[in-house]
């Protein structure tokens, strides 16, 4: 199966979960300027082909994600709880007066 292959395990799905998470914090930040993704975009794919090509951070970053994948599926759940408790709090109107 192509999921359980080492390329994928080993080099793809690192490569994603670095990019993603690098072009998300610069585009946040906005350390480049503003409404510029082509950069934001650059610098992920550099960055994240420097974790490929570095074995001891690829393997480093294959050995965290069952961990990562945990903490992020608990912090899914946490805040599914939170929004339905709380609510909408960006008006002030709709929160009510125990808030």
């Amino acid at each position: 199966m192509i999921l359980e292959h080492p390329i994928f395990t080993e080099m793809i799905l690192p490569f994603l979960l670095i990019f993603v998470l690098v072009f998300a914090i610069l585009q946040k930040s906005k350390i480049l300027g503003e409404d510029k993704q082509q950069i934001d975009a650059m610098v992920s794919l550099a960055i994240g082909l420097l974790l490929i090509a570095v074995p001891v951070a690829s393997e480093v970053v294959v050995n965290l994600m069952p961990w990562l994948a945990v903490g992020l599926a608990t912090m899914l759940v946490f805040f599914l709880l939170y929004g339905f408790a709380a609510g909408d709090l960006t008006n002030e109107t709709n929160m009510s007066k125990g808030m």
